[in-house]
């Protein structure tokens, strides 16, 4: 029985021999090709690395694409010495930041930081404070360099740089150097593929003091940012981080390439959380670092006044039972009021509203050619309204006022946006966030709106005001806000 096996086996063979030779013999099926580099994870971005990916992440970058960014601005103090003699002092203000090189344009590399690295304050004030140096005082000089570290002092090795790009907005500015260095060797990620968890690298200077690299994980992947001005979308990161990181690219490890992508640019941290940083999303960075073009983004409450912004407001303004509304400015209130189809009056109220209705000040605007034109000013002399047409007034007192009516229409326009959007407040958290957000801009105006205030207010007080330019107000009696209609 074996034996007869191995026969049928051996012809069998025979068999199959003699076949394969009145046709071509089939060559062998080529196994299916294997991937490269297998994925280093599922998903978009990693959560964490292995020690040995680690390392050779390191080694990757050959030639420094990160550097040290110094600004040097110069600001001017004018004060009065103890002679009372006027007095100049001029003062330097010294600060730190990351940039790194992400392209070469004709011989010159270009640089990524932030705008506040890029550009310190032009002048100094509550809400824009400068190290070392006065509120008030004005910016009349600055210098961007690359140095090693902050301690460099060594002025042939400073590398000068000039300014590109600036948006104030996303807190974006791109620098160039006239010579050529090291750029980024990674390409641009998708910020809208992080979720909380993946990992980050952020390579910069804290402190100014030498190069680092820090890591984290995502822990909020997008958040809106419009704190301090700015109007962008940030993710949230919980590496720690220091001042001089401003400006510093943030990375986090593709899975499928298993190579850093550039997410973002870390830009602001909280001053009670170490461990809660911002990062501008590079997702609506990209085609402005391509562009060298700002774009245009929603202007919120009302950046530039249009002639449709006007418009509306007056149609507001007279569907009202009051033709009129009341609104906060530089703590104080004032009532605008639509007098007629072709008058509009900002009165501005005494300190003692709502116990008293008197206004302490108005603006005129005729709409003559069309409303967003200050036309006169109303004032109390000597118990009387007297209202002065503004061509009379001096060239700097009616700047004063020009100001003061600009921003006025700013303010009523801003508060109908936030009205506005408070009303959709009530559909979604999100439409209640944005008018929170909203109403949080309005607020940050109060100091400006202050000291727009006192000074008209200062030149409103001056004996000679209308004496001998106004012509007095017809009536002749002050005008309350319940004779104009009381506003809402």
């Amino acid at each position: 029985m074996r034996a007869l096996v191995i026969g049928l086996v051996l012809a069998h063979g025979v068999a199959t021999a003699a076949q394969a030779k009145g046709k071509p013999a089939k060559p062998p099926a080529k196994p299916a090709a294997q991937p490269a580099h297998p994925p280093l994870c599922s998903g978009d971005y990693a959560d964490a690395l292995p020690p040995e990916k680690a390392s050779s992440i390191l080694d990757t970058a050959k030639q420094p694409f990160v550097f040290a960014i110094r600004n040097t601005a110069t600001y001017e103090h004018v004060y009065y010495g103890r002679d009372g003699k006027l007095r100049r002092a001029y003062l330097r203000s010294l600060v730190h930041g990351t940039g790194f090189g992400y392209r070469i344009v004709n011989g010159e590399t270009q640089l990524v930081t932030n705008e506040h690295v890029a550009s310190q304050p032009d002048v100094t004030d509550d809400e824009h404070p400068v190290e070392g140096v006065p509120t008030g005082s004005k910016k009349v000089r600055e210098q961007l360099k690359i140095v090693r570290d902050e301690t460099d002092d060594y002025e042939p090795g400073h590398i000068v740089l000039a300014k590109v790009l600036s948006d104030p907005q996303a807190d974006i500015a791109v620098l160039k150097a006239r010579k050529q260095l090291g750029v980024m060797p990674y390409r641009i990620g998708r910020s809208s593929a992080l979720r909380s968890g993946n990992l980050v690298q952020v390579r910069g200077f804290p402190l100014g003091a030498f190069q680092a690299l820090n890591t984290g994980k995502v822990v909020n992947p997008m958040t809106l940012d419009t704190e301090r001005g700015w109007n962008h979308a940030d993710f949230m990161v919980d590496a720690l981080l220091a001042a001089g990181n401003s400006g510093s690219p943030v990375f986090a490890v593709s899975c499928r390439s298993a190579e850093p992508e550039l997410v973002g640019v870390y830009h602001a941290g909280y001053t009670d959380a170490a461990a809660l940083n911002a990062v501008v999303a590079i997702d609506q960075l990209r085609e402005e670092l391509d562009t060298l073009k700002v774009p245009k983004r929603d202007p919120g409450l009302h950046n530039d006044i249009t002639a449709q912004d006007r418009d509306r407001l007056v149609k507001q303004l007279s569907v009202e039972p009051t033709r009129s509304l009341t609104f906060p400015f530089g703590g104080r209130f004032v009532v605008v009021a639509l007098a007629d189809p072709q008058a509009i009056r900002f009165s501005i109220l005494d300190d003692d509203y709502p116990l008293s209705t008197r206004e302490s000040m108005a603006l005129v605007d005729r709409g003559q050619n069309g409303f967003g034109t200050l036309d006169s000013v109303v004032v109390p002399v000597d118990g009387q309204s007297t209202e002065a047409p503004v061509h009379v007034l001096e060239g700097d007192v009616r700047e004063h006022f020009d100001k003061l009516y600009e921003s006025l229409w700013r303010q009523v326009l801003g508060v109908a946006d936030y009205r506005m959007r408070l009303a959709k407040g009530k559909l979604s958290a999100d439409a209640f966030a944005d008018a929170q957000a909203a109403r949080a801009r309005l607020r940050k105006r109060t100091p400006e709106q202050k000291e727009i205030l006192n000074i008209c207010a200062f030149e409103a007080d001056r004996a000679n005001f209308g004496a001998a330019r106004a012509v007095a107000a017809p009536g002749g009696a002050p005008v309350t806000a319940a004779e104009m209609g009381g506003g809402r």
